[in-house]
């Protein structure tokens, strides 16, 4: 299901629990023993001086495995919450269609490859946006990263940033000079090195992960950059992903956030016996993708 409400552009739940399945279900209704589950919430909003969200982001959960995915469109650019939308749209089109062969690393990358090419051609090389997908499978993270979105780990007591952000501070600090964390409002953060819909040919970092009982992970769009890692550890450890969500979201404009806002939590878990997700990916197939207007 899709949501526009309230500034939000959003496809699919607000929040859920998804059984990660290695193997199907037999007919008792007993899954694979192993199986891990993940437990997620994910919100996106408007800057506190934006007329409008170019910000998307989606959730889709089909065989065992559910994506993760935010895209920010750049502002000063023709239509960015455009380019957002076609990327996603174009992304879910791709890994939704009949899986193709190959690791889901090559599946992914060829999905991100392919919603570059449609953000270029929709925007005559004009439209940009970035794109962060992660695909949380029954054992693996695999994500594929464009732009200054970010996912964050928290595992055993140290949050570590797993992307790079493709800006011109982060440039800079490769070369010794101020870093954007000591510079926080150093405009370089909003220069991008790589985005989609600039060329048709695309660099895109990849990584493979494997996942553990206890991983917490955050997707987020640049608009929560302002938020410390100990503010960030705090909120994890207290509070389920839902109100981690809304209090991330909440803590970056408390810190002097001014862009549009996007997160997406998620809880790795062993099983619980009785209580697997009854959501599936299938119900977004009769939605919209955000920016395409509701139904």
């Amino acid at each position: 299901m899709s949501g526009e409400t309230n500034g939000m552009r959003r496809v699919g739940p607000a929040t859920g629990r998804i059984g990660l399945a290695g193997s199907p279900r037999r007919p008792g209704g007993e899954g694979d023993p192993g199986a891990l589950v993940v437990e997620f919430a994910q919100h996106t909003t408007a800057g506190p001086l934006h007329a409008s969200n170019e910000d998307a982001i989606c959730c889709w959960s089909s065989d065992g495995e559910v994506l993760f995915a935010i895209a920010d469109g750049v502002g000063g650019h023709e239509d960015g919450a455009v380019a957002s939308a076609t990327a996603l749209e174009s992304l879910l089109e791709t890994w939704g269609a009949a899986p193709s062969p190959g690791s889901p690393l090559k599946r992914l990358r060829r999905a991100v490859e392919r919603a570059n090419l449609a953000v270029y051609d929709a925007g005559h090389a004009r439209m940009r946006t970035t794109l962060t997908v992660s695909v949380i499978g029954p054992r693996m993270v695999t994500t594929a990263h464009v732009g200054d979105c970010r996912l964050l780990l928290f595992r055993d007591g140290t949050l570590r940033q797993l992307t790079a952000d493709h800006n011109l501070a982060a440039r800079s600090a490769q070369y010794g000079l101020p870093s954007a964390t000591e510079l926080p409002d150093d405009p370089g953060r909003r220069l991008l090195t790589r985005a989609l819909g600039q060329d048709p040919y695309l660099r895109i970092d990849t990584l493979s992960l494997t996942l553990q009982p206890g991983d917490r992970y955050v997707q987020c769009s640049d608009g929560l950059a302002t938020l410390s890692g100990a503010q960030i550890i705090r909120i994890l450890v207290h509070h389920a992903p839902i109100a981690a969500a809304e209090l991330l979201i909440q803590h970056a404009r408390e810190s002097g956030g001014r862009d549009d806002m996007s997160v997406q939590v998620m809880f790795v878990s062993s099983p619980v016996v009785g209580q697997m997700s009854a959501w599936s990916g299938r119900d977004l197939q009769q939605s919209r993708v955000p920016g395409g207007g509701g139904p």
